[in-house]
């Protein structure tokens, strides 16, 4: 038994488990879910091996979420798994990303909390909480990460800077943009980086002083958008 939500995900093979009171079979199209002090089990099934990760969230942090997101002070997983391919293969990528450190502070937890939410309103009885409208708080945070872009900065700056938590600061604000906090820094680090090619400065320079983690992340970003690498670009204008 865990004291902490558990949330699993299978990354080869499946998994034979018991769950609150029940045999199941779980693959990679499955999301296992454990509510504190549930009892369980798990091996392979037909003896083959399976790889898993799992997540195990503290009550309190729950309730974080659950407190400037929800309705509700407290919650229970309804079901013992979610099949949901897109959201655990979601699950998957953050934790692999996470492990080899190939994504920013922002993006993990923008894109973890996002996820979790959405399993708070997938298989709990959870009712999401009606937003206001803060746009004087909204006009502060995009002044800051422009004044900031460079930074490796976390959602916790953010917020600190803002006084307010981190989990209504991230929902508000997609709300109110349509954009993570992320999305947002990183399309300001594009503008950024094409004035700073317009101006002759190179890549390398480029890429560190507008808070890329290097060359291949400026170039791999800026193609998304403008469909020419930094280096055809800027070829426009010398």
């Amino acid at each position: 038994m865990h004291e902490e939500y558990t949330i699993s995900i299978i990354k080869d093979g499946t998994m034979d488990a018991f769950m609150n009171g029940s045999h199941l079979h779980v693959n990679n199209l499955t999301i296992a879910m454990l509510n504190p002090d549930a009892v369980h089990s798990n091996a392979s099934e037909y003896k083959k091996d399976y790889r898993h990760y799992s997540l195990y969230l503290k009550p309190d942090y729950v309730k974080k979420i659950l407190n400037y997101n929800f309705k509700d002070k407290q919650i229970e997983f309804t079901k013992s798994t979610l099949e949901d391919k897109i959201l655990a293969q979601k699950l998957l990528n953050l934790i692999e990303q996470d492990e080899v450190k190939s994504i920013s502070n922002l993006d993990f937890e923008c894109q973890m909390i996002d996820a979790l939410n959405e399993i708070i309103l997938k298989n709990t009885k959870a009712i999401i909480k009606k937003l206001t409208s803060h746009d004087i708080m909204i006009k502060r945070a995009k002044e800051y990460m422009n004044d900031n872009f460079s930074l490796d900065l976390s959602l916790d700056d953010i917020s600190k800077e803002l006084n307010i938590s981190k989990y209504h600061f991230l929902r508000l604000f997609k709300d109110k943009t349509f954009l993570s906090p992320h999305a947002y820094l990183m399309s300001t680090r594009i503008e950024k980086a094409k004035f700073a090619l317009q101006n002759g400065q190179s890549l390398i320079e480029t890429a560190y002083g507008c808070g890329f983690n290097d060359q291949s992340h400026l170039n791999r970003r800026f193609k998304g958008v403008f469909g020419l690498t930094p280096k055809e670009y800027q070829k426009s204008f010398l």
